[in-house]
């Protein structure tokens, strides 16, 4: 993936991983997502496919809980909503507001145990559940 200059590298605070939007084939955006030096996902922007939910990811087992979920916008999209939840004995959401990235991407993050996510875009609902990220 080549990039049009340097594009600073977005730390999210609660997980500590990061994201940087490049450019991909066609000079379409891409969303780049980092856990530590590791390239975790990227996802280039086409009118084709939307993947509303691209990512979803947990902390380690053991480590300081939180929960991180990432994809693009639907066409005519400016808000993201991820709620994150809980399951167990005591079910709940926690409801968090996407930080939007070049209007194309969003990106939310939550700290607390969850075990899914839900996201709201407009018109689309998808829901899935969050993979547990490695140990460092």
């Amino acid at each position: 993936m080549g990039h049009t200059g340097e594009v600073p590298l977005l730390r999210l605070p609660i997980s500590g991983w990061t994201v940087r939007v490049g450019r991909g084939a066609a000079d379409r955006a891409a969303l780049e997502v980092y856990e530590g030096s590791r390239m975790a996902d990227v996802c280039v922007a086409t009118p084709v496919s939307v993947s509303v939910l691209r990512g979803a990811w947990r902390s380690p087992r053991g480590g300081v809980p939180w929960a991180l979920a990432w994809g693009q916008l639907p066409t005519g999209t400016t808000s993201v909503t991820a709620g994150f939840t809980t399951g167990g004995l005591r079910p709940g959401v926690r409801r968090i507001p996407a930080v939007v990235i070049e209007g194309i991407y969003w990106v939310a993050e939550a700290a607390g145990g969850f075990a899914g996510v839900t996201v709201h875009a407009g018109p689309v609902l998808v829901s899935g559940r969050l993979r547990r990220a490695r140990a460092r």
